[in-house]
C-alpha cells in the first residue's frame, strides 16, 4: 500500500473508532429515574439521608474489622498455617467476587424485609405457637421464647446462606480435619469478617457513592414531583364527587408530601457534604484494608516458615 492510501486508511480507521467510542451503548439494563413518581419523591429525603448515613456506618464497620486482623493468628492454636493462609486468601478474594457479592445483596434485602416487618412476623409466629400450646392444655406465655427463636433462626440461616457462596468456607471444609474443631470455629468467623470487609471497601462503599450521586442528580426533579403531587391532590379534592373519607386520605398524603419537602434541603446538604469526601474515604478504607491484609498474610507466612512474599526465596 502506498503512503497516501495508508494515511487515508489510518485516518478513516481512527475516525471510525472515535465514532464508536462516542456512541458506545450504556451498560444494560438502563434503569429510568423514579423521580417523577410521587411515592418515590415522598420517600426521597429519608432515603437520601439513609444512604449517606449508611456509607459512614459501613466505613466504621470496615475500620473496626480491619483493625482486628492483626489479632487473628493469636486466636489459633498450632494450626496448619498453610491451610490458614489458603482460607484467608480465599476469603479476601471472595469479598470482591460476583458469587459472594450477589449473595450478600440478597441477604441485605432479606434483612431489610425482616427488620421492617419484625413485629408483624413475630406476632403471627408467636400467635400460632401460643395457639398450639393452648390446645395442648398448657397455660404458659411463649411469646418471648418464640420471638428469640425466630430471630436466631433467621440469623443462622442467613449466615449459612452467605457462607455457601464463599470459597473460603469450601477450603475450610477441605482442611477441617487437619485444623481441628477449635481452629475451624475461629477461622469461620475470621473468614466471614475478611470477606465482608473486602466486600465493604471494594464493592459496597463504592455502590453507596454511585447511589448517592445518582440521587443527588434527581434533586430538582424530586422537588418538582412533590409540588406536582400536591397540586394533583388539591385538584382531586376539588371534585364534588369526593367523599369526606377520600378528602381526609388526600389531606394525609399532602401532609406527608409537605414533611418530605421540608426535609429535602437538609437531606441534600448532608448528602453533598458526604459526597465531597467519598472518593478519598473509599481510597483510605481500601488502603487500610490492603495494608492490614498484607500484614496478616506476612505473619501467617512467617508462622508457616514460608518467604514473606509468594515466590521469594
Amino acid at each position: 500500500m502506498n503512503r497516501p492510501r495508508f494515511v487515508a486508511s489510518a485516518l478513516f480507521l481512527a475516525g471510525h473508532l472515535f465514532a464508536l467510542g462516542c456512541s458506545a451503548p450504556r451498560p444494560e439494563p438502563e434503569i429510568a429515574s423514579s423521580a417523577p413518581q410521587s411515592g418515590y419523591a415522598e420517600r426521597y429525603p429519608a432515603e437520601l439521608q439513609a444512604t449517606a448515613s449508611s456509607f459512614s456506618e459501613r466505613e466504621d464497620i470496615a475500620k473496626r474489622t480491619t483493625e482486628q486482623f492483626k489479632g487473628y493468628p493469636d486466636q489459633l492454636k498450632k494450626p496448619d498455617w498453610k491451610a490458614v493462609i489458603d482460607v484467608i486468601e480465599q476469603a479476601d478474594a471472595a469479598g470482591r467476587g460476583y458469587d459472594y457479592v450477589e449473595r450478600v445483596r440478597a441477604v441485605d434485602g432479606a434483612v431489610a424485609f425482616f427488620n421492617e416487618n419484625r413485629d408483624d412476623l413475630t406476632r403471627k409466629v408467636s400467635g400460632a405457637a401460643q395457639y398450639v400450646v393452648k390446645q395442648k392444655g398448657c397455660d404458659v406465655d411463649v411469646t418471648g421464647a418464640t420471638s428469640h427463636a425466630l430471630e436466631d433462626g433467621v440469623e443462622r440461616q442467613l449466615e449459612k446462606y452467605v457462607r455457601d457462596r464463599n470459597e473460603a468456607h469450601r477450603r475450610l471444609e477441605r482442611h477441617r480435619a487437619s485444623l481441628g474443631k477449635e481452629n475451624v470455629a475461629a477461622l469461620e468467623k475470621q473468614a466471614d469478617a475478611v470477606s465482608f470487609t473486602s466486600y465493604l471497601v471494594h464493592i459496597d462503599m463504592v455502590e453507596h457513592k454511585v447511589r448517592l450521586r445518582r440521587m443527588l442528580e434527581e434533586m430538582e426533579a424530586v422537588k418538582a414531583s412533590i409540588d406536582e403531587a400536591v397540586a394533583v391532590e388539591r385538584e382531586f379534592q376539588a371534585s364534588d364527587e369526593r367523599t369526606d373519607e377520600e378528602k381526609k386520605a388526600s389531606d394525609a398524603r399532602i401532609d406527608e408530601l409537605g414533611r418530605s419537602k421540608a426535609m429535602l434541603d437538609a437531606s441534600v446538604t448532608q448528602a453533598k457534604q458526604i459526597d465531597e469526601t467519598m472518593d478519598e474515604r473509599i481510597a483510605a478504607a481500601q488502603k487500610s484494608y490492603r495494608e492490614a491484609m498484607d500484614a496478616l498474610l506476612a505473619t501467617l507466612r512467617e508462622n508457616a516458615g514460608l518467604p514473606a512474599e509468594p515466590g521469594d526465596g
